[in-house]
């Protein structure tokens, strides 16, 4: 039975619509009718941040527009979610930076952004955002950020235009020391028309082809990959090669996303036009748990993945592509196979590797950055940033009790924490280990992969 949440551990708040371009492919569906006018406003932001720290809320992404365009608000809502003790993120273009900005969003705990870099080729680049020298403002603003030590994440939205480009742009980040690549599947924008709908329809082959020279990247530059935008799982067939794209599924069908506009209108995906309510009059429980429980419960799967094992990371795809191509959330993904194709399944971490060199001499630790919450049944544990899964309530108490107590963790035979279980948290860096290598354990940051749907056993 699928667990079901009492509210969202990330939010999207988006600060202000306005924006210093204007991505062809851009997800805000007012971005065709005006350039935007809704902004929070300055007294209202503490307000709303408290909100979501009264519902449990554990990362919060500041986006925009671009959130840089008014720079008072954007300061004033870091400060906000470092006093009420909530990780934070920046979704920016970083084209209207300044090393200063930058230092002092630093000093006050913002250690990750996610900029865009639609094209590595100038020209294209300057194209797809409708600015000129726009490659060479991003570049240096992820220059500036690294100065300032803050990790900067790359994403690239896939279209036609792009879909060859995907190396170079790995090459390009890599040599900016960019911690991560995301490479994305375009989802058609809802104000997009029929004259447009073919630069956001790729081949599988090619679809398969940006993914494999995604793989490329990492192996030759050593860098981090993903998308963030779901894949069927079935389209990639071979689960091993591409276990970098395995775990982000759908976070508002998983029930861990709310995206929340600037004139406080709240939504399960940032894609999506429809609103369950507004933040401004209502608390995030009662949106989340009415309304937007459609997004939770199932509803939206697709009929032909049932019985799949993999339909709780999965969620049967991209709903909201469903949506723009078929005009239902509930409809086959453009890009679904079928749960008989898998050449190769997915093996959730070295755990026979990990158990083989874990034994009763090896102590873990519960580091103070692990947070709990309790649902009903179950526990929500957040490792850090948007990295949040779900476990036993009896193990979650166990966990508690020893970050409470700070003792040390050991195999002990009337411990709900066996082998298997350490194996599977030290994975995914809930617990911490002076006798391992913490560093290069394999991990998958930043996101909600749910490890206990794929019916681990020992």
């Amino acid at each position: 039975m699928k667990k079901l949440f009492s509210a969202p551990t990330t939010v999207n708040l988006e600060l202000t619509e306005l924006c210093n371009v204007k991505c062809r492919h851009c997800y805000n569906f007012w971005r065709d009718e005006s350039i935007g006018h809704e902004t929070i406003k300055n007294d209202k932001i503490d307000d709303l941040i408290a909100k979501l720290s009264v519902a449990g809320v554990f990362h919060v992404i500041l986006t925009g527009g671009e959130p840089f365009a008014n720079y008072p608000l954007l300061l004033g809502a870091i400060k906000s979610i470092s006093k009420h003790k909530m990780s934070m993120s920046v979704n920016s273009n970083l084209m209207i930076v300044t090393k200063e900005k930058l230092s002092e969003l630093r000093s006050l705990g913002l250690d990750h952004i996610l900029t865009s870099l639609p094209s590595p080729d100038p020209k294209l680049n300057d194209f797809i955002m409708n600015q000129k020298g726009s490659l060479d403002k991003i570049i240096s603003g992820i220059k500036m950020a690294r100065e300032a030590d803050i990790r900067v994440s790359v994403n690239m939205v896939i279209t036609r235009q792009t879909k060859d480009q995907v190396f170079d742009a790995g090459k390009l980040v890599s040599d900016l020391d960019c911690q991560k690549l995301f490479v994305t599947r375009s989802v058609p924008p809802t104000y997009s028309d029929a004259s447009q709908d073919d630069n956001y329809s790729l081949t599988e082959f090619e679809q398969k082809k940006c993914l494999d020279d995604a793989i490329r990247v990492k192996n030759e530059f050593n860098i981090a990959i993903g998308t963030l935008v779901s894949y069927p799982l079935c389209f990639l067939e071979d689960l091993e090669k591409y276990s970098d794209f395995v775990g982000r599924g759908c976070p508002a069908q998983a029930g861990h996303r709310m995206s929340i506009n600037a004139n406080g209108n709240v939504h399960a995906c940032v894609h999506e036009e429809e609103s369950y309510g507004n933040l401004m009059f209502q608390s995030v429980e009662e949106i989340y748990t009415t309304r937007m429980r459609k997004w939770h419960n199932r509803s939206f799967h697709y009929k032909g993945c049932e019985g799949c094992r993999y339909i709780d990371i999965c969620e049967s795809g991209c709903s909201m592509t469903s949506l723009a191509i078929n005009g239902a959330h509930e409809t086959k993904d453009p890009l679904f196979k079928g749960f008989h194709v898998f050449k190769k399944h997915y093996n959730v971490n070295n755990k026979e590797k990990l158990k083989n060199i874990i034994n009763d001499e090896t102590r873990f630790m519960v580091p103070q950055r692990i947070r709990f919450r309790k649902e009903n049944g179950f526990y929500l544990i957040n490792a850090r940033w948007g990295n949040t899964i779900t476990i036993d309530t009896e193990i979650a108490e166990e966990l508690i009790k020893f970050q409470t107590t700070q003792n040390k963790i050991r195999l002990t035979s009337n411990s709900k924490l066996s082998l298997d279980v350490l194996a599977d948290l030290f994975f995914k860096d809930i617990i911490e280990s002076d006798n391992l290598d913490n560093s290069k354990k394999e991990s998958i940051q930043g996101l909600g992969f749910n490890f206990d749907s794929l019916e681990i056993t020992a």
